[in-house]
């Protein structure tokens, strides 16, 4: 396999919009190096910074109306820009980015999390030298979306249009990646710089790996330079492009300075088609810690990785017994079939500091063993499958397309979209083997919606760092794979593709349905084209939020309406998917942990686990793991918390007496079924003294009965204003 001597297209050498489309020649697989770039001009190893890329902040935060979760609003816009990749600062290489960079911005949040990403199309109406129509498809890649927001590729918005994408952030932490998928042209617009990293943060993974900037995000890739210093591409008849410079978060072969301790790198690899096998030149071995779908259940000490385009390993490198001002470099033994240049064997480099080191930090000098032994994919048994389905990989010597199972993308749209490879129902355990018989040639295999399990194959190693839950499977030449995996959490239709992403756009792509029969189909909620269309862009920003929720169970002749409006105006509270609030509804433990803490302004706070029916799952985790933090809940003396169990009025009266700092009470109860002795008597005392209740007319405070939403509403709203004093602006 060789580039050959087709022409390297050249875009943005003559300004990003109205140049034509130019070809130079490329160089042969026989020459130093793949760029038409004066050699003067070139990038060298080690002379150029490490940068890291910045974390987008949500431009916005509010709560889910359908289950009162939190949310997050971001906003990205694809743009032109012009990165400085090359020595000559005067020379720039125009790219086509998120927010106009490569890589993009990173987006950070914890699980539970909701996210909207509006991804706004403001690039022009062609690529600047290949003529294709710019089109974009946001994938998220590693998130278990619905069909309508996971980046299908014939799902598109044309430049000047938007789409809003939702994103549940119900997994297990992990590395995601975002990326461009537009049908027939995903090569091209990530090759340009349409890719970024996203990060889901847990409890687990906070308490055992390094965080903040000892938690690197580490995106490598390669490029090729034509000879205005535009980027070249050639893909060698749709084989595949392979640049001969190493690029680390756009920068070529940079140098990044580390303190004497232990670093997390998000290692993902965003090349379209080279991979690497990444080792240090020390010799030392590294630690995988995440592959894919999260935390291994162990970690697993290397020497070196196999590592295919769009996979993504957590690794754990420790410089603790480096000398400062010792270098250390990350460099690539590379795989079979690559097309390998003179420094494509390197690709960064660390130099060691003299920097103090934080040593409060426990993880400066902590390498964990077991991570998540119980990760719901790596605990899957062979026994628990139903069925066995093999497909096989090929390419068609005389038309240049790929196929899986001697079927396409284009045999998909020629169905309108009904032709489907595999219809697993919902929930089904399977084994799917993939058979690599395309003929030199490797494939990483990627399944949308789902994590899985490499259990086996024939032709290949049992590779220690590709035991944990894996979305990406390098397949390789002559290689049978089989995995096993469970399929949901939605149902509807998505992708399986080649991520060497030539292959991908010819035509190496095809589809799977969950729970669905074809005549499903027309009547899809989850349509992944229909079911949420992109936007015409009018160019606000950031976009206008939702309107606060009005209830349709509340209007002025309602008990404590003003209350109950109060609440939702903060934020407390949102109602309930139908849009009502049920002002009549018992409030249950849990959900009381939750309107506190909204109260308190959603505090920053990392979870732990408090009570052994809370597990880091709950909903409401984080929420009840503050409450206890702060000594306003203690649970009961079995270790429990009775999450679903309503609260009474006589523990709404403790939470809101310790929530206040536990004062002096002044004025004790002189409700006639509340004495001395009883349990929560001085706090009932406390709530009465500061007008947060009045009790009944009867005089009576009835402690034992649960506490309904119109009546909490109103606890809340007396407590802010009589209590903590905040003013109804």
């Amino acid at each position: 396999m060789s580039i050959s001597r087709r022409q390297v297209i050249l875009f943005g050498g003559l300004g990003v919009l109205g140049a034509g489309a130019l070809t130079v020649p490329t160089r042969s697989v026989e020459a130093k190096v793949a760029s038409a770039l004066d050699p003067s001009q070139m990038p060298v190893p080690f002379r150029a910074q490490f940068l890291r890329t910045p974390v987008l902040a949500p431009y916005a935060t509010g709560y889910d109306p359908e289950d009162e979760m939190k949310i997050n609003y971001y906003s990205i816009t694809q743009s032109v820009g012009n990165a400085s990749m090359l020595p000559n600062r005067n020379l720039l290489t125009p790219i086509l980015g998120y927010n106009g960079t490569f890589p993009g911005p990173t987006l950070k949040m914890d699980r539970w999390t909701k996210s909207v990403v509006r991804v706004r199309n403001q690039l022009p109406a062609t690529h600047p030298t290949m003529g294709h129509n710019l089109y974009t498809s946001t994938h998220l890649h590693g998130s278990a979306s619905l069909p309508q927001f996971d980046g299908y590729a014939s799902d598109i918005a044309m430049p000047g249009f938007y789409k809003d994408y939702k994103y549940p952030n119900n997994q297990h932490a992990r590395t995601l990646w975002y990326h461009d998928h537009a049908v027939h042209y995903t090569a091209p617009n990530v090759y340009s710089g349409l890719a970024g990293q996203y990060h889901v943060h847990d409890p687990l993974e906070r308490q055992l790996l390094p965080q903040g900037q000892f938690d690197v995000a580490l995106t490598l890739s390669d490029a090729m330079f034509a000879a205005d210093g535009s980027l070249g591409y050639d893909d060698d008849s749709h084989s595949g492009l392979w640049g001969d410079v190493i690029m680390a978060n756009g920068r070529p072969w940079p140098v990044m300075q580390v303190q004497r301790r232990i670093y997390r790198f998000r290692i993902l690899n965003a090349s379209i088609s080279r991979s690497f096998r990444p080792y240090l030149s020390t010799g030392d071995p590294v630690t995988v810690v995440a592959t894919d779908g999260g935390l291994m259940p162990y970690a697993q000490s290397v020497y070196e990785w196999r590592h295919g385009s769009a996979e993504r390993y957590e690794v754990l490198i420790d410089f603790r017994h480096y000398q400062p001002g010792q270098r250390v470099e990350l460099r690539n033994l590379s795989n079979k079939n690559n097309v390998d240049y003179d420094f494509t064997h390197k690709m960064m480099a660390f130099d060691v500091t003299d920097e103090p080191v934080d040593t409060s930090d426990p993880t400066w000098n902590t390498i964990p063993v077991e991570l998540n032994p119980s990760n719901e994919v790596m605990t899957l048994k062979e026994s628990d499958a139903t069925k066995f389905r093999s497909f096989r990989l090929k390419r068609d010597d005389i038309t240049n397309l790929w196929s899986i199972d001697d079927m396409n993308w284009a045999e998909v749209i020629a169905s309108n979209y009904r032709k489907v490879i595999a219809d697993p129902e919902l929930d089904a355990v399977e084994i799917w083997e993939f058979d690599n018989r395309s003929g030199g040639w490797f494939h990483p295999v990627h399944i949308h919606l789902l994590d899985f399990k490499i259990i086996g194959g024939e032709d290949r190693a049992d590779f220690s760092y590709e035991q944990g839950p894996k979305d990406v499977v390098y397949c390789g030449e002559g290689e049978k794979v089989r995995l096993l995996m469970k399929f949901g959490p939605h149902r509807g239709r998505y992708m399986i593709h080649c991520h060497n992403l030539p292959h991908e756009d010819h035509d190496m792509m095809v589809q799977f349905s969950v729970g669905m029969a074809p005549e499903d189909f027309e009547l899809d909620v989850n349509d992944p084209i229909n079911a949420a269309k992109p936007g015409w862009d009018d160019g606000v920003y950031p976009p206008e939020l939702p309107p606060a929720p009005t209830f349709s169970d509340v209007n002025e002749d309602t008990v404590f309406a003003k209350e109950i409006t109060w609440i939702a105006a903060v934020g407390i509270t949102t109602g309930y998917p139908d849009g009502s609030y049920k002002p009549l509804y018992q409030v249950n433990r849990d959900m009381m942990a939750a309107f506190l803490y909204r109260l308190a302004g959603k505090p920053d706070h990392q979870p732990t686990q408090k009570f052994k029916d809370v597990s880091p799952g709950h909903v409401f985790f984080k929420e009840i793991s503050w409450l206890a933090t702060q000594k306003i809940t203690t649970g009961w003396p079995d270790g429990t918390f009775r999450p679903y169990q309503p609260i009474n009025r006589d523990q709404m009266a403790a939470f809101l007496y310790r929530f206040a700092g536990s004062p002096v009470v002044e004025k004790f109860s002189d409700f006639k079924d509340v004495k001395p002795g009883m349990p929560f008597y001085k706090e009932i005392s406390w709530l009465a003294d500061t007008g947060v209740t009045e009790g009944w007319e009867d005089n009576t405070f009835r402690p034992l009965q649960p506490v309904y939403r119109d009546t909490m509403a109103a606890f809340l709203h007396r407590f802010a204003k009589r209590v903590l004093r905040d003013s109804d602006d």
